[in-house]
């Protein structure tokens, strides 16, 4: 293997291909990347064999072929360059780097010994525009789990479709998060996938503008192959089913707030710093024209905030952990939100007061016991 590349682009795909890499693997070929160089580009593959990120560059090629270079070092080397053409030649045991006067030369591992991508005949395949798809992802895979207790689903993060609509959901069994996303062209057959919140963070990460192609391949469907720009890739699907959200979305409401979402945020904020040290527990008082949250330590104090809003319903206290109502106001789209409860101890529901943003955007929380 022999090309020429851009130094600067070798480094933009090197550094992105090397998030996948797991520093900590016990498989030494899982812990370099490959280089791959053919007609006119060369394609830069990491893969933990859960998650494979490939970045393509156009380059020169003098001698097509493979080789694999190690990650840290080969991207550590890579982010000190000028913007220089960059001369690359490998073989199975060594590759020599050189830009400018600089001259390194790296030990190497056969490319044979490289996980190749995951193959299968192709399924279901739809496009979404990248800057939709990214919205849909920030707002919901915070609401994952983090605990490896509560399973591999609960840790993922739910891509149902269905005719012209994507649905992305995420919940940890105390919060869910929905946000809804028009598909260019309707999918052929509805379909239910639940991909690690981490594959998703890698498909934020890498998206550009336009659209993102995705495809369902594997001879038991076990992949999600994302094309956007010149990246692809691949996660691993969970195996499992993901719990019917929609049994837990109320739809008996009967009491109402609608209130400025940063007046909002910083009252929460405030009280928060109070709740902190008693499960993070805040309670809000719906009575009047008026929101009254309140916090209370025995270490720290008692926060008191009143704060004027649009108000339905019977009068109201519920308790939720200022944490979680925070992080969901966080990702509310519009000035201000509407919160929507039933009782005391019945999930509320939280969305932006913007009819076109609450079809999208639907958050429910469990509230905590007083």
């Amino acid at each position: 293997m022999k090309f020429t590349c851009n130094a600067k682009d070798m480094a933009s795909a090197v550094t992105s291909a090397s998030r996948v890499v797991n520093t900590h693997t016990t498989v030494p070929i899982l812990a370099n990347v490959l280089l791959d160089a053919k007609a006119g580009r060369v394609r830069v593959r990491a893969t933990d064999l859960e998650l494979t990120l490939e970045n393509s560059l156009a380059a020169e090629i003098h001698e097509e072929g493979q080789c694999t270079l190690p990650a840290r070092q080969f991207s550590g080397y890579l982010a000190n360059l000028p913007p220089a053409p960059l001369h690359v030649q490998g073989t199975n045991n060594r590759a020599t780097v050189k830009c400018e006067r600089s001259n390194y030369e790296f030990f190497t591992l056969p490319p044979a010994e490289f996980p190749p991508l995951p193959e299968g005949q192709s399924g279901v395949q739809f496009r979404v525009e990248a800057k939709a798809f990214r919205d849909a992802a920030n707002a919901v895979t915070f609401a994952a789990s983090n605990e490896e207790a509560r399973g591999a689903v609960l840790m993922g993060t739910l891509l149902e479709l269905a005719g012209s609509t994507l649905t992305v959901v995420a919940t940890d069994g105390y919060r869910l998060a929905r946000y809804r996303v028009p598909l260019p062209e309707p999918v052929r057959e509805p379909l239910k996938l639940i991909v690690p919140a981490r594959g998703l963070g890698e498909v934020v990460r890498t998206a550009g503008e336009g659209q993102i192609e995705a495809t369902v391949i594997g001879g038991q469907a076990n992949q999600l192959v994302f094309h956007t720009g010149d990246a692809k890739i691949s996660a691993r699907l969970v195996d499992g089913t993901y719990p019917n959200y929609q049994q837990v979305i109320p739809t008996d409401f009967d009491k109402k707030v609608v209130a400025s979402t940063q007046k909002l945020l910083g009252c929460l904020r405030r009280a928060g710093i109070v709740a902190d040290n008693r499960a993070s527990m805040v309670k809000l008082a719906l009575d009047g024209a008026s929101l009254v949250i309140t916090a209370s330590s025995d270490t720290t104090g008692n926060a008191y905030e009143e704060l004027d809003v649009e108000r339905t319903g019977d009068p109201l206290t519920i308790a939720f952990n200022s944490k979680f109502l925070i992080e969901i106001l966080n990702h509310i789209e519009s000035e201000t939100v509407t919160l929507e409860f039933a009782a005391a101890l019945r999930p509320a529901a939280i969305r932006p007061t913007d009819p076109a943003a609450a079809e999208r955007q639907l958050y429910i929380l469990m509230p905590l016991r007083q």
